[in-house]
């Protein structure tokens, strides 16, 4: 999935946001434009909702975000991930990190079962009173969904995925998150799925499992399979190699690369949700932000880099996109590195 619905991008920042009361500061870290959060109906592109995430842990020091009686302290996915290094099958996996869950909390509790040819993946909140969005238990069976999908490099199907509150408004948004039957007003949370599935081997290095650990969130966001999405074609497409400017072609270009017509390409697009402007607008900011903060660039530069002819055209539309000026936000993430 490229993009997130609004209602994850306020729940994340609940807890954070009551102890130190400033929900604007997270946004604007993130690249979020906290004025652009009253549309309910907009989404934000993954990468700056995985910076809010990431940002809200480091805060509280916590992965789980606030959302449990006890913190499980900012370390623990990448500590859990060279835990299950030496396993060999999913299912060896999942028992070693259930294991490694266990002694980390007692509010949060993470179980695997396999019976009559399926796999239980559950996860029960023994307080799910500090979870009123039920966020949390959402975003913990992403994770366990994606990340097991990537560690095999297979898409898990899903069979069904029960949920211990009833149907929210954001339905929809769950249907595409969790494909399969969902069920609401169950006992616990839960993922299930073929157990066929725990005979498979993990397929992914060391190194590649570093990377994914030090991305987190970030990676388990992406919907296994999504490759193949009209957006992330796009993206691959547009987005160069190295340190090369962007440089984007004409719609009727573009479609002609994805082997469609102009029109319906424009079609699917808008049925998506989206436009080709807002993708080459995606990719303009976080190559901006990667630019500013990463590489340290001056803003005339990346100006240049991200296709403006001028930088004060440059700094307009960075303002819209986060809410601050390039040259702010690089000198703001200088501090917190």
């Amino acid at each position: 999935m490229a993009t997130i619905c609004m209602h994850h991008v306020l729940a994340s920042m609940r807890a954070a946001v009551a102890r130190n009361g400033s929900q604007a500061r997270l946004l604007i870290g993130a690249g979020i434009n906290p004025q652009l959060v009253a549309d309910d109906q907009r989404r934000v592109h993954t990468e700056q909702v995985a910076r809010l995430f990431k940002s809200v842990q480091l805060e509280l020091d916590d992965e789980f975000m606030g959302f449990s009686a006890g913190h499980c302290r900012v370390g623990a996915f990448k500590t859990m991930c060279d835990l299950v290094r030496q396993c060999r099958t999913l299912g060896d996996m999942l028992h070693s990190a259930v294991e490694f869950y266990r002694l980390l909390s007692d509010d949060l509790v993470l179980s695997v079962q396999e019976s009559a040819g399926r796999c239980v993946f559950s996860v029960e909140h023994r307080s799910e009173e500090r979870d009123p969005d039920h966020f949390l238990r959402e975003f913990l069976l992403v994770i366990w969904h994606r990340f097991p999908s990537w560690y095999i490099g297979e898409a898990i199907r899903l069979r069904e995925t029960h949920f211990s509150f009833e149907r929210p408004a954001h339905h929809g948004e769950l249907q595409v998150m969790f494909p399969g039957i969902l069920r609401y007003g169950q006992k616990t949370n839960r993922l299930v799925y073929d157990a066929s599935y725990l005979d498979k081997p993990l397929v992914r290095s060391q190194k590649e499992l570093d990377l994914y650990a030090r991305n987190a969130p970030a990676d388990v966001m992406t919907i296994p399979g999504a490759d193949n999405r009209l957006e992330w074609q796009i993206e691959r497409i547009l987005t160069p190699a190295g340190g090369d400017p962007l440089v984007f072609p004409t719609l009727e270009a573009l479609a002609a690369m994805l082997e469609v017509s102009a029109q319906t390409l424009y079609r699917q697009l808008r049925g998506s949700g989206t436009s080709y402007q807002k993708i080459k607008d995606d990719i303009r900011r976080e190559t901006a932000i990667r630019c500013l903060v990463e590489e340290g660039l001056s803003v005339e530069t990346v100006s240049e880099r991200v296709g403006f002819s001028e930088a004060r055209s440059f700094t307009r539309a960075f303002r819209h996109w986060t809410g601050m000026s390039p040259r702010n936000y690089r000198n703001i993430h200088r501090i917190e590195r």
